[in-house]
């Protein structure tokens, strides 16, 4: 099943979450170190990394380009060496052309970290 969310409505969702978690924008170091390096790493393909919330992080790739569930689940096995294994993070991965394009993105795949 494709999702698609315009920036629009994810902007709105993160506003409503931020009301009610006034530190929905406030990403600890950790957070942000860890978009900079998947977004850095030859062995991530994905140019994009940002965090939605504090335990969902959004990857945007090039689509059919790689297989995205065994990628989602190889940024899981990433995020729980690098600090987050208790965090039970979802990584979405979506579809990188239709989010710059369009501002609108697919779920192309999305693992629940454990």
């Amino acid at each position: 099943m494709k999702a698609r969310i315009s920036y629009g409505a994810i902007i709105l969702s993160l506003f409503i979450c931020g009301i009610s978690h006034a530190q929905t924008r406030d990403f600890s170091s950790a957070h942000k170190k860890i978009e900079r390096a998947l977004e850095g790493t030859a062995g991530f393909p994905g140019s994009d990394a940002i965090w939605v919330k504090h335990d969902v992080l959004l990857i945007a790739v090039a689509k059919g380009a790689i297989n995205e569930k065994k990628y989602a689940k190889q940024v899981c096995s990433f995020l729980n060496t690098n600090g987050f294994a208790s965090q039970k993070v979802s990584v979405i991965i979506v579809d990188q052309a239709e989010l710059r394009n369009r501002n609108q993105w697919s779920q192309l795949a999305e693992a629940q970290c454990k």
